[in-house]
C-alpha cells in the first residue's frame, strides 16, 4: 500500500543507507489524529467521532550505520488483524483497540520479511530503539529475541496506553536515561560512539516518548515517532487528539522548530504518508510549505 524507500546519506564522507519500510497500515478516528481540544475533551471528542482517517503507514526506519544496523520501532504483526488479539489486555483495552482503530497487516509487511528483502540478516542488528511503547511500535519485537532493545527509562516506568500483556515474555529492555543535551534538546543521550545517533526527549504523545536524531554530513534526520501524524502539524502548530501532556507536546514542537531553524532537518513521523518521499528527496522541514 505504501512504497518502501531507501536513501543514501554520508557520515564523515562514508555513504550510509536509511530505509523506510511500512509494516502495514492503520486508520484512526479523524479527531484522534487532530483535534482543537485538549485533555479529556479531546479524548471524548475522538471517542464520539464516527469518521476514520484514510489508511496511514506504520513506518519502521532502518539505519545502516558504520557502528551497526539500528532499527527505529518495529511496527505491526498480523495477529493485530484478529478480533481476539486484545482480549488478554482487558475489556476496556479490547473495546478501544477494536473500535477506535483499524489495521491492515500482511505477513509480508512484518519487519523480519522486510529485512529479508533488504538483504539484512536480523541476527546482526545492533539495536532496536523504541520511540515509545504503543502497540504499533512494539508489535514486531518478537522477531528480535536476541537483540538489544533500547527504551527511555521514563517511558518504561511511566507508560501511557501500552499493552504489556502483548509484549514478548522475554522482553527486558536496556533502559536509558536522557541525561545529557544535544542542540535544542535539554534531555538527550548518544546511541553511538561517534555521537551521531541521538535519542531526544519529545514528550506529548506519552510522558517518556523519545525521538531519534541522525546527524549526517548534510543534515539531521529526525525519526519522530508519534510526536504528530504529519509534518504540517508541526509547521502549523496543530496537535493530535491523544496527547497525554499538551505542555510536553508544545515543548517538543518548539524544540523541533528551533532545530530546523539552525540545521537542515528531515522530519519523519511514523504515520506520515509523505515521510518516505521526503526521505528519498532529502526534503527539509520548511515552515513556508504546506
Amino acid at each position: 500500500m505504501f512504497k518502501n524507500v531507501s536513501a543514501t546519506f554520508s557520515i564523515q564522507g562514508e555513504p550510509i543507507q536509511v530505509h523506510a519500510v511500512s509494516t502495514g497500515a492503520v486508520a484512526v478516528k479523524t479527531k484522534f489524529r487532530e483535534s482543537r481540544k485538549k485533555g479529556w475533551r479531546a479524548q471524548l471528542d475522538f471517542l464520539l467521532d464516527k469518521t476514520f482517517t484514510e489508511w496511514m503507514p506504520i513506518w519502521v526506519w532502518i539505519i545502516e550505520h558504520p557502528e551497526g544496523i539500528f532499527i527505529i520501532d518495529t511496527g505491526e504483526n498480523t495477529r493485530v488483524n484478529s478480533p481476539e488479539y486484545f482480549k488478554s489486555s482487558g475489556m476496556f483495552s479490547n473495546w478501544i483497540n477494536t473500535t477506535q482503530f483499524r489495521f491492515q497487516v500482511s505477513r509480508a509487511d512484518e519487519i523480519d520479511q522486510q529485512l529479508i528483502r533488504l538483504g539484512i540478516d536480523k541476527s546482526i542488528v545492533h539495536a532496536v530503539v523504541l520511540t515509545h511503547l504503543h502497540l504499533d511500535h512494539v508489535d514486531g519485537l518478537y522477531h528480535f529475541p536476541e537483540t538489544r532493545i533500547v527504551v527511555h527509562r521514563r517511558e518504561w516506568e511511566k507508560p501511557y496506553g501500552n499493552l504489556p500483556k502483548l509484549y514478548p515474555y522475554w522482553l527486558q529492555p536496556d533502559l536509558i536515561t536522557l541525561d545529557t543535551s544535544y542542540k535544542t534538546f535539554s534531555q538527550a543521550q548518544f546511541l553511538t560512539k561517534a555521537k551521531d545517533l541521538i535519542a531526544v526527549h519529545t514528550p506529548g504523545h506519552t510522558y517518556g516518548h523519545m525521538s531519534v536524531l541522525l546527524k549526517t554530513d548534510t543534515c539531521h534526520i529526525l525519526f519522530a515517532g508519534d510526536i504528530c501524524y504529519y509534518e504540517e502539524q508541526v509547521t502549523h502548530q496543530r496537535f493530535s487528539g491523544i496527547n497525554v501532556t499538551y505542555k510536553g507536546a508544545e515543548s517538543s514542537y518548539a524544540n523541533i522548530r528551533a532545530l530546523a531553524q539552525q540545521e537542515p532537518l528531515i522530519f519523519l513521523p511514523s504515520h506520515d504518508a509523505n515521510a518516505g518521499e521526503r526521505l528519498a528527496g532529502h526534503a527539509f522541514l520548511n515552515f513556508d510549505r504546506g
